[in-house]
């Protein structure tokens, strides 16, 4: 196994009865099963490469067939769909629209815009990928491998109140190789989502053995969250290509009808 996914107890009662993804009047709304939000890591600890590891693998998670054939399983047969990248200094791009995915044919599109998605510029980093005389070059404030994964939970929280579908659930993948380090931890975004109705599952990557505990303790949280925990970033297509069908497998087991946490996504 490249990667392991590690089932979480649930933060809240994992067969609780539907809730609406987000508050407030939402009639009038194209319906969907959930409304899927991720949060890719681009931050300066991430290299180029780094970076386009992640893109290709999300590109072949959203066209997996035993992803698309969960979608077309759900009550509306449907999704929303939408992804942005998280980086020092509070940089944030959507890179990813709002988008309904009910077919291969959407799901394609979408994986079109995650493989040409505009890459950031590192000029200024001091990381990965620094020139080499970067060294003697003064370290401004947004460098230095900052990591703002709180931030990253409160955006996607906003796009979630903001999403033009009305979601049965809405799911947040938070993706990072490290933990947070500015300002506040995590939790208190990640508790007023799941208030909100939303599972924030996590993908954590690289050489940080702490990580998995601190995403445990401090990120993921709500019914049927999970993390998967990818060691070697070289791995992370293959393990990513799995990554929204899990996300869909795990909140179908976690919302069962039965009151067993049996599979039932209908």
């Amino acid at each position: 196994m490249l990667f392991r996914v590690l089932a979480l107890a649930v933060v809240l009662n994992t067969v609780s009865p539907l809730r609406p993804a987000i508050a407030g009047d939402r009639s009038g709304l194209i319906s969907t099963d959930v409304n899927l939000i991720t949060a890719v890591d681009v931050s300066d600890s991430i290299t180029r490469h780094e970076e386009w590891l992640q893109y290709t693998g999300l590109a072949r998670g959203v066209v997996d067939p035993h992803f698309l054939s969960l979608v077309d399983k759900g009550l509306t047969q449907r999704i929303g769909f939408m992804a942005f990248t998280w980086s020092s200094g509070g940089q944030v791009r959507v890179i990813v629209p709002w988008a309904e995915v009910a077919d291969r044919e959407d799901a394609a599109e979408v994986a079109a815009q995650l493989s040409t998605a505009p890459r950031i510029d590192r000029a200024h980093y001091v990381g990965h990928d620094q020139a080499p005389d970067a060294a003697e070059q003064p370290v401004s404030l947004s460098a230095g491998g900052r990591t703002d994964v709180s931030q990253a939970v409160a955006i996607a929280s906003r796009f979630a109140r903001s999403a033009p579908f009305q979601g049965r659930r809405t799911i947040i993948n938070i993706l990072s190789n490290g933990a947070d380090n500015i300002g506040s931890e995590p939790n208190l975004q990640r508790d007023e989502a799941i208030r909100q109705g939303a599972t924030i599952n996590g993908v954590v990557f690289g050489g940080r053995r702490d990580l998995p505990a601190y995403f445990e303790q401090n990120v993921i949280g709500g019914p049927g969250a999970f993390l998967m925990t990818v060691h070697d970033p070289a791995d992370l297509p293959e393990a990513l290509e799995r990554k929204f069908w899990h996300d869909l497998l795990a909140a179908s087991t976690a919302l069962g009808k039965d009151g067993s946490g049996a599979s039932s996504w209908q």
